[in-house]
């Protein structure tokens, strides 16, 4: 958890050089599939990278002022023995606290009740100006609840900073952690496009080459494919974001494969075009090889 703190320290260094303030990230919601089944969570990319926790329902509360003081407060669910047997393992708040590094932790039932006070003085109001999940709401309530109480002599933040700028450009930097774990997305990924080359045949049908490399990717610990398989033969690869994957190969074919792994949060992206037979006719050699000298020349 050092790494998460060391990320942490340095967004409210940056907070602070703005003269102090909160920020407020929240991690993705879980969305309905159907009846009582949801799509599989996947994590703010954000919050993941400031927290190193991948629970839904978690909030990030960092604040700080001018003289340096600070404090990184997590909100997140609350420890419920039920719910664990349906949906598994939760840290609850204390918990949370000491496994994650934070300053404090709170049930995420308490969020509308703690935030105006966190609020409250901080001169600026640090959040993802882009909002996919909707949360600027809350934040809006927050801010009016400690504005209509003027007679408490507190005021409420008197500008606001997008956090996700000053967190993309540390972003850019990646640390030896990070490169590590680039390293194994991309060799997972190597490795399902060798297999998924290995198992094509004239005949068989696009979604058959997906499956090997869905395989390769979950047998080595890969949580998701990075993004939705591209696996087009003839003239499916045309199609620049074909993903119907249920076209039966024909002899003569080149096989187009986009795809590449998410491995604890970071993506691969390989692409790569093969001939269905295993020998590239003439023309097919030379548009090959031209590409190939391209990309040596590029790199």
């Amino acid at each position: 958890m050092t790494t998460y703190a060391k990320r942490r320290a340095q967004l409210m260094a940056q907070m602070q050089a703005k003269g102090g303030g909160i920020a407020i990230i929240a991690t993705a919601p879980e969305r309905n599939r159907n009846g009582d089944s949801d799509f599989p969570f996947r994590y703010d990319s954000t919050f993941y990278y400031l927290t190193g926790c991948n629970e839904p329902h978690s909030v990030l509360v960092l604040r700080i002022g001018a003289s340096g003081a600070g404090e990184a407060i997590l909100f997140c669910r609350e420890k419920n023995v039920e719910r664990e047997i349906w949906d598994g393992f939760r840290y609850g708040p204390q918990d949370a606290a000491t496994s994650f590094g934070f300053d404090a932790a709170h049930a995420i039932g308490e969020l509308d009740q703690r935030m105006p006070d966190y609020i409250a003085n901080c001169p600026t109001l640090f959040y993802a100006m882009h909002d996919p999940y909707q949360f600027y709401q809350r934040i809006i309530a927050w801010r009016n609840q400690v504005s209509s109480n003027w007679r408490s002599g507190n005021s409420v933040p008197e500008q606001s900073v997008d956090v996700d700028a000053l967190i993309a450009e540390m972003r850019l930097f990646k640390d030896a952690d990070e490169i590590a774990l680039m390293q194994r997305a991309g060799n997972i990924s190597s490795a399902a496009h060798l297999r998924a080359m290995g198992a094509t045949r004239p005949g068989c049908y696009e979604y058959e080459i997906e499956a090997e490399l869905l395989y390769e990717f979950r047998r080595n610990g890969a949580q998701f494919p990075a993004y939705t398989p591209i696996v087009a033969a003839g003239a499916n690869a045309c199609i620049l974001h074909y993903n119907s994957n249920h076209a039966q190969v024909k002899d003569g074919d080149l096989i187009l494969i986009d795809a590449g792994c998410e491995f604890n949060g970071y993506a691969a992206d390989i692409t790569r075009t093969y001939p269905a037979n295993g020998r590239f006719s003439g023309p097919q050699k030379e548009l090959y090889e031209l590409v190939l000298a391209s990309q040596q020349a590029a790199l």
